[in-house]
Parts: structure tokens; sequence; C-alpha cells
């Protein structure tokens, strides 16, 4: 039995050709509409497919040269744990959104390898992992195979996914929703712990190569949903009517179990996170409110874009920048399709009495309300009494999960529809008739409204007519059709919405094609990067440039990461305010560029890192036209924090009395990501600056006797040096490695193997 969907059993006699789209419950029947489903996935994205199109935006710029360096390291047989090409280095073991430890993204790169073919790949199979996510959870709600291919082929086409498509951890996070849900709410419905196992080895997974504010918004949306089914145990739900404290208690047992096997399997990269992001990036430290709660909200205009996909591109870059000017174009698309919307409406209103289904709708309008950052107090509150949100910059993500659960609303309205389809006394005919003519004419009124306010129009609007005339006024006169005509409903319904669908996700996705793809400008970049694609790992020499090859584009990019060009100024997700300022000052910047970046000082200072002393160290070395060494013990790297703790007056003056420090030529033995071994000669005891990133899993020995690596000059790499000759060599461990990935990747061995032996009886739909 389904979550008020459904409460009869399903229907598996196939009549003639469609009827998997009508009510077969059968594994064939849902098997044929998953490809289905996937057929229309992938030939509305068959240029990407086909090559004739390509990635755009941070796709480009970080995704795909980062994916790259995944897919060089899993052929040579190795982990990425540290990138030395991009920002002056940088710990990539350390950054969720990477994907250096998920092993779904390193499979496939080894598989694909690491070239655009490669990434578009592994893009639009874990897109498409979303989609059939929603397809299995209809399953288990007991919605018909039409109804579930009607609403997921709507999904895959979302204002979420359009906007984030650039940004792969966005979509990586969002598309295991649908799989944490279902899996979790069979655990709640048949009160067995292996489905929360298999939710918490899920819900780890999504972290390890997902954007971490979605991470945590999941597990939110999984204790709100658990919370929904303790409370509305109507006919709407599939919980066994036990005592409320019962359902409680079990449910709060498997949310632990749940949270904590999932602690286990994104151990790895979180761990790594807040050890080796700590002293690294200024991201490790809460955001401030006014940046936390407004940064690329929804303005509430965008909620128009309900209407078409086409006001969605209203926003494309250079377009319109007066329209909803504080909404980034990635974070604004709220288009869930026009049946979906109109079954969602439809589950309210044929059930108005159910609790659960209001409940559903209540978190739609709580993340609606989030998401519309500092034009509600709601998420203002949100950052004041839930601490984790403070870390979190887009507020307009918090829509994804109103595109989901008005997914879920929808697939109850579709499983309303289906019982009715055999039953003419019922309600529900006026009741769909009167709801979809309000919701195609609230949507004709608002998509026309929009474009009356636009000041220019992307690629003309004639398309955008054409969905909407099609997809909304179509709707609209099927469900006066199914109140006038009843014979209509048993067999052409679920064909006839099929088709809706079809055409309605046929024309989002060439609609929004802008927002995805693009034919012009990126497709010689990528050409270009993959036929001067460089595998070798080992760097022959210290080389550095300031900025990616101009070809690359004038944005700062990560385009130099399959060339293998080491650079100091990239597209940077783990930002440190230093480090991107030594720009602007001619002496800092030069110190770690070109193929010498070893400095020697006899006198430096040890001085705590903060914004006074990066303040004295400039002014220094702009006075003295070079540069000076400043030393910082790891405990104070670590602690390093925008506006923290600032050192005393007294010590600030020595750095002004510091003398220059020396460039000395070093003998290069490897380099390697994770590996610096040279031989210097010092002319008297002191201190050696590399100008590669510090970090705390970086370990030094001098002369095969271990150092301690203090942070140089606030961002890089400095220790103390005997005189004469030195045989200095790092190496990066991060914190945990390599038990942690050990114990996360056993974790998930174990609980997707043991899939298989727990009995089947037990754990199936």
């Amino acid at each position: 039995m389904g979550a008020g969907i459904r409460s009869e059993p399903p229907q598996t006699h196939i009549a003639y050709g469609f009827e998997w789209l009508r009510r077969s419950n059968t594994k064939l029947g849902w098997a044929i509409t998953a490809l289905c489903l996937a057929a229309l996935f992938l030939i509305g994205n068959s240029k990407l497919v086909t090559g004739a199109r390509v990635p755009i935006w941070d796709a480009w710029a970080f995704y795909g040269p980062e994916f790259t360096l995944v897919a060089d390291h899993a052929r040579a047989g190795h982990f990425l744990l540290w990138n030395p090409w991009v920002n002056g280095g940088t710990p990539d073991n350390a950054d969720p959104t990477i994907g250096a430890a998920s092993p779904l993204e390193i499979v496939v790169a080894a598989i694909a390898g690491g070239t655009r073919s490669g990434f578009v790949a592994y893009w639009l199979l874990i897109w498409l992992l979303g989609p059939l996510g929603l397809l299995l959870l209809g399953r288990h709600l007991g919605a018909p195979t039409w109804g579930a291919f009607v609403v997921a082929a709507a999904y895959a086409f979302s204002g979420f996914y359009i906007g984030h498509a650039e940004h792969t951890s966005f979509v990586y996070s969002f598309s295991f929703l649908p799989l944490l849900i279902w899996r979790f709410d069979q655990a709640l419905a048949t009160r067995l712990l292996w489905p929360a196992v298999q939710t918490g080895g899920l819900w780890g997974l999504s972290a390890l190569g997902g954007y971490p504010q979605l991470t945590f918004l999941s597990a939110v949306f999984l204790c709100l949903w658990a919370f929904g089914r303790c409370c509305f145990r109507s006919p709407d739900t599939q919980l066994k009517e036990v005592r409320a404290r019962s359902h409680f208690g079990f449910a709060i047992v498997a949310l632990i179990l749940t949270l904590s096997l999932g602690a286990i399997v994104l151990a790895p990269s979180y761990v790594s996170l807040f050890s080796e992001g700590s002293g690294y990036t200024d991201r490790v430290g809460p955001l401030s409110k006014e940046i936390a709660v407004s940064s690329n909200e929804l303005d509430p205009g965008t909620l128009l874009t309900f209407a078409s996909p086409y006001l969605h591109l209203l926003k494309y870059p250079g377009f319109n920048p007066n329209l909803w000017p504080k909404s980034d174009p990635s974070v604004m698309g709220n288009y869930i399709g026009a049946l979906p919307l109109i079954f969602g409406l439809l589950a309210i209103a044929s059930r108005p009495t159910s609790g659960w289904r209001w409940w559903l709708a209540g978190i739609v309008l709580l993340a609606i309300a989030c998401a519309l950052g500092d034009h509600l107090p709601i998420r203002a509150w949100l950052y004041d009494y839930c601490p984790p949100t403070r870390y979190f910059r887009h507020s307009g993500a918090f829509r994804g999960y109103a595109i989901f659960g008005a997914a879920v609303l929808a697939l109850a309205g579709a499983g309303d529809l289906d019982i009715a389809r055999n039953d003419n006394r019922r309600r529900i005919w006026k009741r769909l008739a009167l709801v979809s003519i309000l919701a195609a004419s609230a949507a004709i009124f608002s998509y026309y409204h929009v474009l009356s306010e636009a000041a220019l129009l992307v690629d003309g609007p004639q398309r955008g007519n054409r969905q909407v005339i099609l997809v909304w006024i179509g709707s609209a006169l099927l469900s006066c059709v199914f109140l006038i005509f009843p014979r209509m409903r048993k067999k052409a319904l679920p064909i006839l919405l099929c088709l809706i669908a079809i055409a309605d996700g046929s024309y989002t996705i060439r609609i929004s094609q802008p927002l995805i793809s693009d034919s012009g400008f990126f497709g010689p970049l990528w050409a270009r990067t993959d036929a001067d694609h460089q595998t070798d790992l080992t760097l022959p020499a210290l080389q550095r440039q300031l900025i990616p090859p101009s070809w690359l584009g004038a944005a700062l990019n990560n385009g130099n990461v399959p060339l293998k060009i080491a650079t100091l100024y990239n597209d940077a997700t783990m930002a440190n305010r230093f480090q991107m300022d030594f720009a602007k000052h001619p002496v800092l910047a030069a110190m770690s560029l070109g193929s010498n970046r070893i400095w020697f000082a006899d006198k430096v200072a040890a001085v705590v890192p903060s914004d006074d002393t990066y303040a004295a160290l400039v002014k220094r070395t702009e006075a003295i036209g070079a540069p000076v060494i400043i030393v910082h013990p790891p405990s104070d790297m670590a602690k390093m924090r925008p506006g923290g703790a600032t050192e005393n007056a007294k010590n600030i003056g020595i750095i002004s009395d510091l003398p220059a420090a020396k460039q000395i030529p070093a003998g290069l033995v490897a380099y390697t990501p994770n590996q610096l071994e040279l031989k210097v000669n010092c002319a008297a005891d002191g201190w050696l600056l590399i100008t590669d990133r510090w970090s705390r899993g970086w370990y030094a020995m001098v002369n095969d006797i271990p150092v301690q690596v203090y942070g140089g000059d606030l961002i890089f790499r400095a220790i103390s040096v005997r005189a004469g000759e030195n045989k200095v060599d790092f190496y990066y461990r991060p914190t945990g490695w390599p038990m942690l990935l050990i114990l996360s990747w056993s974790t998930l061995f174990i609980i997707f193997a043991g899939s298989y032996v727990v009995p089947k009886r037990r754990t199936q739909d």
C-alpha cells in the first residue's frame, strides 16, 4: 500500500501495447518506464552526448578540470589528495564538491577517462540518477507507472537541475534525495532497521561528491519526513497503526542509525575539510549573517518562473540585469512542469483532511520561505538558531526541497486519479478540471506579465509561447474532456497525459540549453584542452605562472589542470583572503612564480597569522622591494579565521626590521602531487620558505630528521634548516589517511553487499 496514493492491489495483466503506462505494477512495467524516462532524458541531451554542445561556466572552469585530475589519478592507481597545479597547491581531498573520495566518481572517471566526453558521461549519469530515484520512490509509494513517469520526466528537467546543471556537486547531492527518502520511508513502513542502514550508506555517499549545504539539508529533510510520518497516520500513510510513542521511538533510532553510518561514510572528505581546511581557507568559518541570508536568494518575482522555463532564461548573463537583480540564474528556476503542479494541487484538493499531505505542503512552503532569503525572516532565524546554516551561502538552493516535496505530492495526486479512473462517481474529476483551469490561468497570466517586464528576450519567445499553450492549455482541456467523457478516462488518460509530459520535457530541455551547454565559445576550449591533456602526475620543475594561459578565457578557471601547468590564481572554492590579495602586490606575487621559488633568511619573525600581520608584511616588502620571511606555528595557522586574533604591536613591529630574504637555487629530486624532495645549500642556520601552500597534512624531513612544518608568509610552508647542504623531503598525509577511506568504503561495501544477504522478503516494497 502506498503513501496515500492507492490502496488496491496493482493490475498486472497487460491488455494491450501501452498498458504498462496505465496501471501495470510489475517489474517489467517499471523497467520499461525507467527505459522510457532514460530515453527521453538522453534524447533531450543528445547534443551533449554527441559532442555537438559542451558544458559551460563552472562545469568548464572548475568541475570538468577537477574530474580530469580524479581520472588521471585513478588511471595511475592513485587517489587525489593534493593538487599542486591550482592556487599554489590545494588539498582537493578536503573539498567534498570535487568527489576525490567518491567511489562513484572514481569508477566512472577511471573507465571514461579525463576528457570532455568522460566528464559529460559522469555528469549525465548522476543527473539521471535523480529522476530514476523518483521512479523508485513512486513505486514504493504506490503510484501508477504512468503517473510516476509524468512526475519523474518533469523532475528531470525541473528548475533546480536546469539552474545547477553547471554545478556538478549540486546535481550529485540532489540526485540522491529520492533514493534517501525511498529507503528511509521503507524503514518506517516496515519497522525494519536494514533500510535505515541503506539510507545511511546512501546519505554518506551523497556527501562524498556533493555540496555540503545540500548534504545537511537532506538530513534535515529526512528528519521532517520522519516526524510527519509519525504524526499523521491517516489512510494516506502506509505506517502501521501502532502507538505514537512507539513510532517516534523507532523513527529516532532509525535516524540515529542513518546519520551515524552516514557520518562514517562521509568522514574522508569532511574530516579533511575541517582538518586540512583550517588555516588553509577562510571557508571553514561561518559566513556573516548578511551573506548567508541574502546571497543568491530568490527574489519573490522569480516564483513566477513556475509558469515556464523560458522565464528562467531571461536571466541569462547580460540580459535583463534589472530583472530580479539579487537572484543568480543558477538559483532562481522554479519550473516543475504543468502536470506535476496540477497533480500536486489535486492531491490537496482531493483529500483536504489529509494531515500528511498538508505536512508535505508545509515543507514546500517552508523551503520556499528560506529560499527567499532576507525577503522573509525565516532564513535569518535559521542563521540565529541553527548554527550549521551559518556556513550556507546559497539561500536559493533551499528551493530544491520545495521542488522535491511538490513532486511527492504530485505522485499522490496521480495515484488518486488512477484509482478514480474506475469510479465514475468520484468528485475528483470536477476538482481536476477546476484545479487545471486555475493553474493554467495563473501560469499564462504570470508568463505574459514577466515578458512585459523584461527589456530583452533571449532567442525570441516563440518556443516558450508554444510550450505554454501546449502544456498548460492542453492540460486544462484534457481535464475538461475527462470530466465530460468518462469513457476517455480508463484507456486514454495515461497515454494522453504521458504525451503531454513528453512534450513538456522536450520543450523545457530545448528552451533551457543556453543555461546548460554551448556550441560556440566553450567548444574550442574543451577541444584544445582534450588535445593538450597531460596525464603524467610528475612535475618536472618548480615552474609556476600567475594565471592559466590566456586562451582559456579571461575569467579565473582551472583549465590549466588538464594541461598540468601550475598557477597561483584559479577558480577557488577553498578561498583564502591573503592568497587572493597577493596579486595586488607585485613583490608578493613574484616571489611564488617562476622556476625557482625557494627563499632563505637567517632572521625571521614568529608571529600569529592575522590581518594585522599581513598588513605589516605587505608594508615591509613594498618598502624594501623584496620578500621577507615570517613564520607561524601550526597551532596558530589552524586557528586563523577572518577577523580572528591579532598579534600584539610589539611582535608586529619586528616585521618592519626584517631583512630581505634571498632566493637560493634548489636541486629538484622529486616533485609529485603528494611529495616534494629537493636539495639546497644554505650559508647559515635559518629558515627555508617554499612557496607551495601550507596545510596541516604536510610533513617534512631535513637530512632524514623530522622537522615541524610552519606556515610561512601566512600561506606558504616554512622549515628550519642548518648551514650547509640540506636534503629536504615534504610529504602529504592528511588526517586519518588512509584509514578513514578504508573505513568509509568498507562500510559502503558491507551495506550494499549486505542488501543481497538480508532476506529480501523482509526488505522489498
